[in-house]
C-alpha cells in the first residue's frame, strides 16, 4: 500500500511593519507608473469574513493592483520563482507564499480563512504578457471547495485586471459577483476532481467576461462615474 505523502507546513510571515512598508512602496510605484487607477465592484468584496480572489495575470503590477483594490488582509499564492532574492524576503510580509504542491496549501489557506483573512490566486500560474487568458490551474478551485466542504463560509470572487498602456497609462481592476459554491458541493463529495474542474472553468469564463466589461468602455463614461452593465460600482482614483 502506498504511503500518503506528508505535506510541508507553511509559515505565516505577515507583519504590520513590513506590510506598512510595502503598502507605501506599492503606492509610490502605482503613482509613478499610472496616471489613473480605476476600481470597480469593490462592494463585491465582503468587509468581513473569508474570501478567495481569482484573477488573470498579465503584468507584474497585478499584485499591486489587488493590494490597492482590496484594502483587506489576505494571503497571496504566487509562483515559487517570484519568491527569490529580495522579493523572497519582503513579499511574505504582506502574505505571499509559494504555490508549492509539496506544501499544505489547503491547510494554510483554511488557517487564514478561520482568521477572516482572504486568499489571492492567479490560477494561470505565471504572468502572460500577451494578454491571452490561459486555462486555469485547479489550485484555487480545490482550496475553495475544500473550505466550503469544511464548513467555512467562503466567498469566491472572480476578478480581472486590465491596463491601457501608452500616453493614457490607465490601470483597471474589477471585482465580480461571488460564485455560488452550493451548486458544486454535492458533486465535490462524490468526485472532487471533476467538481474542481467545473468550478475552475466557471471562474475562467467569469474572469474573461469581466475583462470584456472594462476593456471597451469609453473614458467619458468612466470619468462621470456612471454604472456599467451588471451595475458594477465605480471607485475612481487619481494616482497622479
Amino acid at each position: 500500500m502506498k504511503e500518503s505523502r506528508k505535506l510541508k507546513s507553511i509559515e505565516d510571515k505577515k507583519n504590520w511593519w513590513g506590510a506598512l512598508f510595502l503598502w507605501i512602496v506599492n503606492e509610490i510605484v502605482l503613482r509613478f507608473k499610472f496616471r489613473r487607477v480605476e476600481i470597480y465592484g469593490r462592494d463585491n468584496v465582503p468587509n468581513d469574513g473569508p474570501f478567495v480572489i481569482v484573477s488573470n495575470h498579465s503584468s507584474r503590477f497585478d499584485g499591486l493592483m489587488v493590494l490597492r483594490g482590496l484594502r483587506r488582509k489576505a494571503n497571496y499564492m504566487v509562483s515559487p520563482a517570484e519568491l527569490t532574492g529580495y522579493q523572497g524576503v519582503t513579499l511574505p510580509w504582506v502574505g505571499a507564499f509559494p504555490a508549492d504542491p509539496k506544501s499544505d496549501l489547503i491547510g494554510f489557506s483554511e488557517e487564514g480563512f478561520r482568521k477572516n483573512e482572504g486568499l489571492v490566486v492567479f490560477p494561470e500560474g505565471t504572468v502572460y504578457y500577451d494578454g491571452v487568458l490561459r486555462p486555469f490551474k485547479l489550485g484555487a478551485a480545490r482550496i475553495a471547495l475544500a473550505a466550503h466542504n469544511d464548513g467555512i463560509p467562503i466567498k469566491v470572487i472572480p476578478t480581472s485586471i486590465m491596463y491601457e498602456w501608452g500616453p493614457s497609462n490607465i490601470a483597471r481592476i474589477i471585482f465580480g459577483q461571488p460564485i455560488d459554491l452550493e451548486s458544486y458541493a454535492d458533486s465535490y463529495k462524490n468526485d472532487s476532481l471533476t467538481a474542481a474542474r467545473n468550478l475552475s472553468e466557471s471562474l475562467y469564463r467569469e474572469v474573461a467576461s469581466l475583462r470584456s466589461e472594462i476593456s471597451d468602455r469609453p473614458n467619458a463614461c468612466l470619468e462621470t462615474g456612471c454604472k456599467l452593465k451588471r451595475s458594477w460600482s465605480l471607485e475612481f482614483e487619481k494616482v497622479a
